[in-house]
C-alpha cells in the first residue's frame, strides 16, 4: 500500500515539474517591442505563428533576438516614412515581418542560417539587420540585398 502511495506521490511531483518547465518555455515576449513608433501597442498585432518562429530563433541562436528588434509593426505611416515597400509584410494589419539588428557580419550570417533552419522562407539581408517574414502571400524560398533588388551577401537558399 505504501509503495502505491509513493509512486502515486512521485508522480504527481513528475508531472508538475514537466508542467513548469513548459510553461516556462512559453514566457510571455513582450510584444511593444513591435510598436510602430508612431502609434502605442501597435506590436500587439503580431502574427502568433511568426512571434514562435522568432522564439525558435532565439532558442537556437541563443541570441536575445527579441531585444534586438529594429522594426516590428508599422503603420502605412512609418512604412512610408522609413521607405518601406507598399505591400509591406510589416504594414498593420498584416504585421508578419521584423527587422533584427545585427551589429557584426557573424552574428548577421548566424541569424541568416538558423532562420531557415526554423523554417522562415522570405530573408532579407542587409548589412547591419537581418529581415525576417512568414509572408506567404508573397514568393517563398527567398532571400535579396539592401538596397532592395542587389543580392544579399549571403543566401540561405542557393
Amino acid at each position: 500500500m505504501h509503495i502505491w502511495f509513493g509512486l502515486g506521490a512521485a508522480s504527481i511531483v513528475i508531472i508538475g515539474a514537466i508542467t513548469i518547465a513548459r510553461l516556462k518555455s512559453k514566457q510571455k515576449v513582450d510584444l511593444t517591442k513591435f510598436d510602430s513608433p508612431d502609434i502605442q501597442e501597435s506590436g500587439k498585432c503580431m502574427d502568433k505563428e511568426f512571434i514562435q518562429m522568432l522564439q525558435k530563433l532565439a532558442k537556437v541562436t541563443k541570441l536575445p533576438i527579441f531585444d534586438m528588434i529594429n522594426s516590428g509593426a508599422r503603420s502605412a505611416y512609418w512604412n512610408s516614412k522609413v521607405g518601406g515597400v507598399s505591400n509591406s509584410s510589416h504594414k498593420i494589419p498584416k504585421c508578419q515581418a521584423a527587422d533584427i539588428k545585427t551589429p557584426t557580419k557573424s552574428i548577421r550570417n548566424k541569424i541568416v542560417i538558423a532562420a531557415k533552419l526554423v523554417g522562415f522562407k522570405r530573408i532579407g539581408v542587409g548589412r547591419t539587420f537581418v529581415h525576417l517574414d512568414n509572408d506567404r502571400s508573397k514568393k517563398q524560398y527567398v532571400a535579396w540585398g539592401y538596397p532592395s533588388g542587389t543580392k544579399p551577401p549571403i543566401n540561405p537558399f542557393v
